[in-house]
This record gives structure tokens, C-alpha cells and sequence, in this order.
């Protein structure tokens, strides 16, 4: 009987024993993600646009001059035209909207195009020859009485039919945004909450995952940072990862990380940190067990046994002291 309760011990013992993943010399577990790369050498009409960001301060009554460089990085001459859309977040998974507008993005109507002849436009027209590239001047008029805080539109930069070219198929049209985040010089209000905040405790099976919601209740965009770290049980460290997220006003954002190769079951520390504001921080380090179904049932039909066995020889004892008695 030792000898069985020994091997059951063992048994119940292996299933919490974490594995860890191997990897072989040299290789990361990031992977560089080439696509962009590889479409855009195939393209005949591959349109690019620099900076992918701007930051612009807006002053009211003042009207503020910038540019945006649009390339030709395709094997063929195209045209293409540039102008503003807006920039608003549909969702907490944020999903964008270039057409729905909002109190936060009114700067999409400020920003015209300067031509040649020095007028302006709403929508800038040009050509460009391969590897050729034109710097497209625009203009941000800003009106005298604006709301404060953030304002966020997108200059698009896309390729054009040429009115001359034949076309009997469908042609593809190219298209690339950049981002232009907008604060007024008025007074600003960075504030935020952390309304949703999880890491499963238990798992049947992987991947390990952490999760959280970021609401921005100012006026103006902020960045949140985030670090989430794997340990095995014994403090080695698995996976680690960190992230910058941006959130503009009056949204809220869901982020969710996790471990891809989280191994089959085992028991580990994991720890998720979310910097929202300087004053706004939560971390915590839970214990996640991960144990597949087959082996609960294993475990159940074990402690069955054993709560059985305990059963039995607990009456064994009995009737042995009660003969004793006689």
C-alpha cells in the first residue's frame, strides 16, 4: 500500500510540474514582420507618405504651415491626390473611422493644400515618376474660438486613375495615412481610469493571457504603457513583453497580451503592469495554474481511489480493534 500511495503522490505531483518551452540557439520568439515589405516590391504603384505622425500645436486665430513628403516607391508613374479625412475611434478594440466626425476632430476642416501658384485646395492633385518624391505643403487655419484639448484628423495620400489610361479590369488603388494629433495651447486635462483589469487565474489550456480597458475622461490624447512578464514557478523568466498604446479623448481601449507558447499545463507567476498616468497605475503578480481536462479527470479518478482506499483501511483498523476487544 506505501508503495501505492507513493506512486499516486508522484502522479498528482507531475501534473502540477510546469514545462518550458525550448528554443533552439539563436532563434528569437519575435518575429519580424516583413509583409508590408514584400507587397509593396511586387506593386507597380507603391505610394508612401513621411512622417507617419505629426504633432501640431493650435493656436486660435493663427494659421499654421507643415508637410508631408508622398513617394513614389513603385516601378510606374501614377497620380495621386492628398487630403484630410477625420480620425475617431469607433470601438473599445479601436476600430477607426475616417468618415465619422466628432467635437474631436473639427481640425479636418481646417487643413487645406498649397498649390504651385500659392492657392489653396481641399485636395492636392500631382504626379510622380518612380523613385521620384514631391513635399506637399499644407495649411492649418485655426478658427478664433476652438474647443480645448485634442483634435485629430488623418492626411491621406492615394493614387489615381490616370483619365487617359485605357482600363478594362479593376485596378487597385493604393492608399496611406498619416496621423495628425492636434492640441490646443489652452488648458489641458490629462486624466484617466483602469475600469477593467484581469488575469485568469486558472486555465485548461493556453495561451496565458492578461487584459485591460483604459478609459481617457480629458481633453487630450495619452500614451499608456504596458509590461507583461511569464515566470515559471521557481522565478525564471518565460516571456516578456512591453507595449505603448495611444488613447485619445473620451474613448476607452481594451488591451490583451499574451504568451503564444504557453506549454500544455504547469504552474506559473505572471505579471501585468498598466501605466495609464503618473498617478494611475496597476500591477499585480498572480499564480495561473494551467491543467488540461484529461488530467483533471485523471486527478479525480486518483483522489477517487485514494479517498476509497483511506475508506478501507480506516474500517480495516476498526474490525481489527473490535476483534482485539473480544
Amino acid at each position: 500500500m506505501r508503495k501505492f500511495i507513493v506512486a499516486l503522490l508522484l502522479i498528482i505531483a507531475s501534473v502540477f510540474a510546469p514545462l518550458s518551452p525550448v528554443y533552439a540557439e539563436g532563434e528569437s520568439e519575435e518575429k519580424l514582420d516583413l509583409a508590408g515589405e514584400e507587397d509593396s516590391s511586387k506593386s507597380s504603384s507603391w505610394i508612401q507618405v513621411t512622417p507617419v505622425s505629426a504633432h501640431v500645436v493650435l493656436r486660435p486665430g493663427q494659421s499654421l504651415e507643415y508637410s508631408v513628403i508622398v513617394s513614389n516607391k513603385g516601378s510606374e508613374k501614377f497620380n495621386y491626390s492628398v487630403y484630410a479625412a477625420p480620425y475617431s475611434i469607433v470601438d473599445e478594440d479601436y476600430n477607426i473611422s475616417f468618415s465619422n466626425e466628432t467635437n474631436r476632430t473639427q481640425i479636418a476642416r481646417w487643413i487645406t493644400f498649397l498649390k504651385e501658384d500659392g492657392s489653396t485646395t481641399d485636395k492636392y492633385l500631382g504626379t510622380l515618376e518612380p523613385g521620384e518624391r514631391h513635399t506637399v505643403n499644407y495649411r492649418i487655419s485655426v478658427p478664433d474660438d476652438i474647443p480645448e484639448g485634442g483634435q485629430y484628423a488623418t492626411i491621406f495620400a492615394q493614387t489615381e486613375k490616370d483619365d487617359n489610361e485605357d482600363i478594362t479590369g479593376i485596378k487597385t488603388v493604393s492608399r496611406i495615412g498619416m496621423v495628425v494629433y492636434g492640441r490646443t495651447n489652452g488648458e489641458t486635462v490629462d486624466s484617466a481610469k483602469i475600469v477593467d483589469y484581469n488575469i485568469p487565474g486558472f486555465l485548461t489550456h493556453g495561451p496565458i493571457t492578461a487584459t485591460s480597458k483604459v478609459a481617457n475622461d480629458g481633453n487630450t490624447d495619452l500614451e499608456v504603457k504596458y509590461n507583461f512578464t511569464v515566470k515559471s514557478i521557481v522565478g525564471n523568466e518565460l516571456y516578456s513583453t512591453e507595449d505603448v498604446q495611444n488613447i485619445l479623448p473620451d474613448t476607452e481601449r481594451r488591451a490583451t497580451f499574451e504568451w503564444e507558447n504557453t506549454s500544455a499545463m504547469g504552474i506559473f507567476w505572471v505579471t501585468y503592469k498598466v501605466t495609464a498616468t503618473e498617478e494611475i497605475v496597476r500591477e499585480e503578480t498572480r499564480l495561473v495554474i494551467i491543467l488540461p481536462v484529461y488530467m483533471i479527470v485523471i486527478m479525480i479518478i486518483l483522489l477517487t481511489i485514494l479517498v476509497i482506499w483511506i475508506i478501507m483501511l480506516v474500517r480495516k483498523r476498526k474490525e481489527r480493534k473490535a476483534r482485539l476487544k473480544v
